[in-house]
């Protein structure tokens, strides 16, 4: 996708500020050691930004009515009614370079989207992404700077004084020496676009680390490919690397699924992978080790033996690693799917996202005992539409179909690990959002007293 094409088709990038309040009570013990434990704590104030663009949706709702909320358009602060509020679900199509969205409600758990159809010269293809939220150490997998693959970083800067970054790159070689990755300045309430090529050249298969020195920013991926695998899809934050993750919601189909592992560490990864799919868990005949060098990405195909149906992907390494699956059913588009954490809350998936609106498939995952998720559909004003229940059997994967005619989005409530992803359709096209939970509370630290 050219550069013109980007400003077209824009991918939204959101930062999401969180303000929380509660009390925190100290068990007995705690009491006696002048400890506080860890407890929950609620968010009452949340704010993301989105680029927009003529060809893209963006879409704000919430798990619960806030008390209010505005939406501005970027860079001049424009009130957009359509966007603004906090009682109803809100779609709209801003031709400017972005707009901010800002929402108080205890508990609300405020959410953005974004959603649009790429142009044929990018590649083509269906797009449908969360809002991210200010990252400090963002790791992106999946990108490329050469053989008709090609991807741009997109930086957000929310607030009013400079931000600056360190970007770090990896290929299969190992780590890049890139030009000009060192301090990248984003201006007050600006979008740096920045093509990959012009940081490496050449690159078939990069993984990013956006490490944020000051300032708030956020981060997101432009990928597009004209190659065997055509499309165009953003590319989310994965979860930083660790020595077990579960990639969930990896589509259906035996071809076309390319596992990609980084090892940043400075000694060999030696990577046990498993399926978790409808029938139990399981090593598929190919993947029982896979050996990732120090500072080096791989990119493995996902064997045929792992079988066609959706699964989730358990990865357990003696070494800490980041990981992301590729996903090209056919070859008209692709997308991606990101590990991330068991869901500990109420979680929000869009259906009204435009010309992109769909009920997608849920994809649910079970990565240890049993588990359910109660599954509610809602109108766009909030109004209950109807409301199921999945069982998910220990160590497997279940698909579930929603039919709720006029919803605007659903509301996934877990018992139990639940690792969740939507897919969503639309003839050949295809688009993959790894669920997580809204922000409707957070954890909040061990608290001591000085002296």
């Amino acid at each position: 996708m050219t550069a013109a094409d980007l400003r077209a088709a824009s991918l939204p990038v959101v930062a999401i500020v969180l303000v929380v309040l509660a009390t925190l009570a100290p068990s007995g013990a705690d009491r006696a050691k002048g400890d506080r434990a860890p407890g929950t704590v609620e968010v009452t104030r949340s704010a993301y930004a989105c680029p927009a663009g003529s060809a893209i949706t963006v879409a704000a709702g919430q798990v619960t009515a806030g008390t209010s909320g505005t939406a501005s358009v970027l860079p001049t602060m424009t009130p957009d009614g359509r966007l603004g509020g906090a009682t109803s679900w809100r779609t709209g199509v801003v031709d400017a370079p972005g707009v901010l969205v800002e929402q108080a409600g205890r508990g609300s758990g405020a959410v953005g989207y974004f959603a649009g159809t790429a142009p044929r010269s990018g590649g083509g293809g269906l797009v449908v992404g969360p809002c991210p939220g200010v990252v400090d150490d963002a790791w992106l997998l999946g990108l490329g700077s050469g053989s008709k693959h090609f991807s741009t970083l997109i930086l957000t800067n929310l607030g009013d004084t400079r931000a600056a970054v360190d970007l770090t790159l990896w290929g299969p070689a190992g780590e890049i020496d890139a030009v000009d990755a060192k301090g990248v300045v984003i201006e007050p309430h600006s979008v740096n676009r920045i093509p990959l090529d012009s940081l490496a050249a050449g690159e078939s298969e990069v993984a990013v680390r956006v490490q944020r020195l000051r300032g708030s920013v956020s981060a997101v991926v432009n990928d597009t490919s004209t190659a065997t695998f055509k499309g165009t899809e953003p590319i989310s934050v994965a979860q930083g690397p660790s020595r077990e993750q579960i990639v969930g919601g990896v589509v259906g189909g035996t071809s076309g699924r390319t596992l990609l592992v980084l090892n940043p560490g400075t000694s060999t990864a030696r990577v046990d992978v498993q399926v978790i799919g409808p029938q139990g868990t399981f090593t598929p005949a190919g993947l029982e080790q896979v050996t990732v060098e120090a500072g080096t990405l791989r990119a493995v195909t996902v064997p045929r033996t792992a079988g066609s149906p959706e699964l989730a992907l358990r990865l357990t390494s003696d070494q800490p690693i980041s990981s992301t699956v590729r996903m090209a059913p056919t070859t008209a588009d692709y997308a991606y799917a990101e590990p991330t954490v068991p869901l500990t809350g109420p979680a929000v998936v869009p259906v009204d996202l435009g010309a992109a609106s769909g009920v997608p498939r849920l994809v649910l995952t079970a990565p240890g005992p049993a588990a359910t998720v109660e599954i509610q559909a809602f109108d766009a004003q909030m109004a209950p539409l109807m409301s199921s229940t999945v069982e998910i059997g220990a160590g497997t994967t279940q698909v579930a179909g929603v039919d709720a005619e006029g919803a605007a989005y659903l509301v996934l409530r877990p018992k139990g690990r639940v690792i969740a992803a939507a897919t969503y359709t639309k003839g050949k096209a295809i688009s993959s959002l790894a669920v997580q939970d809204a922000p409707v509370s957070v954890i909040a630290p061990q608290v001591r007293p000085a002296g």
